[in-house]
């Protein structure tokens, strides 16, 4: 073997190790950070699915109140007087005069024994009464008429909603004390309204999202880790767990009278983010083979020509660190937007923390995110959500106004503008400047519940560095103030 046949083995073998470096270097922290996206939007997801319960169980507790703060029904329920209607139930209810609230309704005395209990028969279109043994389960559920005492202030608010488990399919029930249509006492009874957690119930509460859920009963030797709060239905379980390469889960854990789970909602989210990160990495890796191999023949063939010429030797050299500082430019730049990218953020975050703790300035972070963007997506599909990016990147970056500011693609639809030697006050303005931005795009987004057009959210937070703070404790303040934007209706910026 020769020294020109040498060479070009080496330089050839160098080249590919090279690159394959720089590709398993940067793929381990991006899967990573994608991980930890997923997550996140997972918790979100969750918490979404909470929401939607608990907004089922106000419905179902706001039929209790209706049925239950009624003097008519205090006098039916209050025993032997004269007043009292024998005809007052059948009269008052039937399949169409309960409405579409709930699918079960129990009238119970004082001491919990069942005046009525019934159940709608769809089809049928009757009410019928609960057969045993679901009559005799509701009776003996815990907490069902556990009130406060009759001249306790307390009794005209109080409540027990929660999740029975029944040989069939669980009930979400929800009870009040009986009393006068101002709020009176003495308790006379209690109404007791309930509906079926099947799985229309389920469908209900992943209603346009991508997530699955199902049901799974609870062994009854399970116990919470951290005790239930009175009137607390629902507790969510801290840990996400990777079921396999596809899908995410969660747990949310039911709770019956007694604050114990009976049942856990698992919630399923596919990876998407996570397998449109090994796309990315995979296109990327062989972007970067391929242009080692471009390069690998380029370089055999001044090798094979001018081995001897140190000067063209010297030229591709420098032809190799201009490529390399091209893939260094590309590694901080956000491909889809063209403004900087999370690790390009990291870097000149970190630059400008430094630079104002030795000149004790201000430094400023606004974190701002597009409103529902998600519906967006579903909306207009994914491709109009690419240019609905892009447009809003390029907007982000034509308004900022010094050469020091800096737009970076913070993540998915989230974006992050650092403003060195700003005040608190100077930040208020840009981020006004930046929402004012957003909206002259006129971006149309008819799934928005809050405007024609993209919106955005933005959370202004403003240090001067300290030795012994941290960037992340910026990050964190315009993060929570994001998070409060959202809370106060979205489309606006908060400042604190």
């Amino acid at each position: 073997m020769n020294l020109r046949t040498k060479a070009l083995l080496f330089s050839n073998a160098s080249l590919m190790l090279v690159l394959l470096g720089i590709a398993l270097g940067m793929r381990q922290p991006l899967l990573q950070r994608f991980s930890v996206l997923e997550r996140q939007i997972m918790a979100k997801q969750m918490t979404r699915v909470v929401d939607a319960f608990l907004l089922q169980a106000e419905k179902l507790d706001g039929s209790a109140v209706a049925e239950s703060n009624w003097t008519e029904m205090h006098t039916y329920l209050g025993g032997e007087t004269p007043a009292a209607d024998p005809n007052f139930y059948t009269d008052t209810y039937s399949y169409n005069g309960i409405g579409g609230g709930y699918k079960l309704l129990g009238l119970l005395d004082r001491q919990g024994r069942a005046r009525h209990l019934d159940w709608v028969n769809e089809q049928t279109k009757q009410l019928q009464p609960v057969p045993n043994p679901l009559h005799q389960q509701i009776l003996n559920s815990p907490g069902l008429i556990r009130f406060p005492a009759d001249d306790d202030p307390a009794l005209s608010s109080s409540r027990n909603i929660f999740v029975l488990p029944t040989t069939n399919q669980p009930l979400l029930l929800a009870a009040r004390p009986v009393l006068t249509s101002t709020s009176k006492g003495p308790r006379h009874g209690t109404v007791v309204v309930g509906d079926s957690i099947d799985q229309s119930f389920l469908d209900r509460l992943v209603k346009n999202s991508v997530l699955k859920v199902q049901l799974i009963p609870v062994t009854p030797s399970a116990r919470l880790s951290v005790s239930a709060k009175p009137d607390q239905i629902l507790q969510v379980s801290p840990q996400i767990e990777t079921l396999n390469h596809q899908w995410l889960t969660g747990n949310i854990h039911l709770l019956n009278g007694d604050g114990q789970p009976v049942y856990i909602l698992q919630i399923k989210y596919p990876r998407l983010e996570y397998q449109r990160g090994e796309d990315m990495l995979n296109q990327l890796t062989a972007i970067l083979f391929g242009v080692g191999l471009t390069l690998g023949v380029v370089i055999s063939w001044l090798l094979d020509r001018n081995l001897r010429h140190q000067q063209l030797l010297q030229a591709s050299q420098t032809a190799l660190r201009l490529t390399n500082l091209e893939l260094e430019k590309l590694a901080n730049i956000d491909g889809l937007t063209q403004v900087a990218n999370r690790r390009s953020f990291d870097h000149y975050l970190q630059q400008e923390w430094s630079r104002g703790q030795r000149n004790q300035t201000p430094l400023t972070l606004i974190l701002c995110d597009i409103d529902y963007f998600k519906r967006f997506n579903d909306t207009y599909g994914h491709l109009l959500g690419d240019a609905c990016l892009v447009q809003v990147a390029q907007g982000l970056k034509g308004s900022v106004q010094r050469p020091t500011d800096f737009v970076a693609r913070y993540g998915g639809e989230e974006f992050a503008i650092i403003l060195p030697e700003t005040s608190l006050a100077g930040g208020q303005v840009a981020a006004q400047r930046l929402q004012d931005q957003v909206q002259q795009l006129k971006i149309e987004h008819r799934s928005s519940p809050i405007g024609p057009y993209v919106s955005m959210s933005l959370g202004v937070a403003c240090m001067i560095p300290r030795s012994n703070s941290s960037a992340d404790v910026l990050i964190a303040q315009s993060d929570q103030n994001l998070y409060l934007a959202k809370q106060r209706g979205r489309n606006q910026a908060c400042v604190q």
